[in-house]
């Protein structure tokens, strides 16, 4: 049968515990429900059901803690899954088709454009004749065009830092709505792209040891692991049957055989991390099963079993939870801004020759954005002409302005450090910077 479920599956009993604890004089029973069932069969009383918290407008705050719970909104299907799978496995048709069918909210797989084209609709690509080189940052078009550049390094460093907030984000919707997340990849299986472009030569030894430096950083922050990850298996001729249907040229040539086989081989990897905190389903998937059958065998999971002497499965969810840790942990992975510096700051990123901006390509960078782009000294979220609201702390400073949330640091709050450290009061129009440009192209 396609799509039958392979030997993956993670089958062992564990005891079903729950924790306890006195938060603001009130005990709280904190157990996550035993299953998840499809949208038909979830019964939420909406009397009595809280409403999503609005934490892309407002974020979740210290000072929310005390006005918004957490665990009032955890039901059955407040759960997150992820579905990975080789390039060409199909396994975007079918994690969306998967959300649809529970109800959850679907994330696909990180695109560069959406750190490339701004709020407003710019597309940073139509300025770099402006940019320094070092910060044209490549899409994926532009790595298959010309894979052996050093901007691949950078690209691969950006997807896997805005892979960590995509996941943070997800680890959020579900805590502030309880609505459940399917994710399509994470930034936990990201290294197999690292281990292809490797193998490749198309990023070199320096960044390829600092990748793992700095991935080892970064998963602790990820804070949370998925409940369930479901591998779709799909033979490397297949993938690369399917590539080349629907790839261009310049992708048929930079995936090939070797990519593809290293991809694989290193989810064998992947897949055995995974196994010692989550819960696993691996399909065949050569010939794309039946999403139904899916959610059968979700809906005869238990996800609730929990045994920390014997099993780390579910432990991030489960092992000595209440309502003051959910509390903390959703401000983690809403805010953000912690999460980013536990894991990403004081990295030797000035050791990687591939990674290397320097401060006067910074400058210029700076300048382009404010003068090119924006056409103000102000960074995202102060720009009052284009309907951005100016609070109280717009009179602390008339630069910058955060926001409660961002969803990608590289999107716009990236931005807003720069600008912070950069000659913002000796340079107020950001005009210095003019002649290092015509000496790049």
């Amino acid at each position: 049968m396609a799509g039958a479920l392979c030997k993956w599956v993670h089958t062992g009993h564990r005891l079903r515990t729950s924790s306890s604890s006195v938060f603001g004089g009130i005990v709280q029973f904190v157990s996550q429900k035993r299953t998840i069932v499809k949208k038909s069969k979830l019964k939420l009383d909406p009397d009595t059901y809280p409403k999503p918290w609005p934490y892309k407008e407002k974020g979740y705050r210290w000072q929310h803690v005390l006005v918004d719970r957490t665990l009032k909104r955890f039901h059955e299907n407040s759960k997150l899954i992820v579905v990975e799978g080789n390039i060409g496995s199909n396994k975007s048709d079918m994690a969306r088709s998967l959300a649809d069918r529970l109800g959850f909210y679907f994330i696909p797989e990180f695109q560069m454009d959406e750190v490339l084209i701004d709020r407003f609709g710019n597309d940073y690509r139509n300025y770099y004749h402006l940019f320094p080189k070092s910060f044209r940052l490549f899409d994926m078009n532009m790595f298959y065009k010309d894979p052996f550049n050093d901007e691949t390094a950078k690209m691969r460093d950006r997807i896997l830092r805005c892979k960590f907030d995509q996941y943070l984000n997800a680890v959020a919707h579900v805590m502030n709505t309880g609505q459940g997340v399917v994710l399509e990849r994470t930034p936990h299986t990201d290294f197999i792209f690292a281990n292809a472009c490797r193998v490749k030569n198309y990023i070199g030894p320096e960044y390829f040891t600092y990748y793992y430096i700095e991935r080892k950083n970064m998963i602790p922050n990820c804070r949370f692991w998925p409940h369930l990850v479901i591998y779709l298996d799909v033979p490397v001729d297949k993938c690369l049957e399917n590539i080349r249907q629907k790839g261009s040229t310049d992708k048929i040539a930079v995936v090939d055989r070797t990519y593809l086989q290293t991809i694989e081989d290193s989810y064998k990897d992947a897949l055995k991390e995974f196994r010692k905190h989550s819960e696993i389903l691996v399909y065949d998937w050569t010939t794309p099963g039946n999403v139904d059958n899916v959610v059968e065998d979700i809906e005869d999971m238990d996800f609730d079993f929990f045994e920390h002497h014997k099993s780390d499965v579910f432990g991030t969810w489960e092992n000595g939870k209440n309502e003051l840790d959910y509390s903390i942990a959703r401000n983690f992975v809403t805010d953000k801004r912690e999460a980013h510096a536990l894991a990403f700051l004081g990295l030797p990123e000035h050791e990687c020759g591939e990674l290397y901006q320097s401060p006067r390509e910074l400058g210029r960078y700076i300048q382009c954005i404010h003068n090119e782009i924006l056409k103000t000294p102000y960074v995202y979220s102060a720009i009052k002409n284009k309907g951005d609201k100016f609070g109280w702390f717009s009179k602390i400073s008339t630069f910058t302005k955060g926001e409660p949330w961002f969803q990608y640091y590289y999107k716009d709050a990236y931005l807003e450090d720069l600008v912070g450290v950069q000659e913002v009061i000796s340079d107020p129009t950001h005009q210095s910077y003019y002649n290092q440009i015509h000496n790049e192209h």
